[in-house]
């Protein structure tokens, strides 16, 4: 879990260097804006397939090392983690969005 925290905070913060630079910059073309925002939106998609991937694994080591009502539990805990990784990835994502927006202006 911390490794998919981590990764994370590295896009989110590479992501607002970029913005921070168009700050600077007074304002960012339309077309940087597009390219931002594209950028944003295939990060976006990278945090979900990874948090779906985490999901499986974490199933798959409930499914190896438990049993029964154990196993059930494991399984709902590991899908209510990736719902929440989810969650934290648009979060992160719809800020990006409105940074880009913002420095649009």
């Amino acid at each position: 879990m911390k490794t998919i925290a981590t990764m994370i905070a590295a896009v989110a913060a590479a992501c607002s260097l970029t913005l921070a630079q168009a700050a600077d910059e007074g304002s960012i073309s339309k077309s940087q804006a597009k390219d931002l925002k594209t950028q944003s939106e295939a990060q976006y998609k990278a945090r979900e397939k990874a948090a779906e991937a985490k999901e499986e694994l974490d199933k798959a080591d409930c499914k190896t090392s438990l049993s029964g009502s154990a196993e059930r539990a494991c399984k709902n805990s590991a899908k209510a983690a990736a719902k929440s990784r989810k969650a934290d990835a648009k979060t992160v994502h719809e800020a990006e969005e409105q940074a880009i927006k913002d420095a649009k202006k």
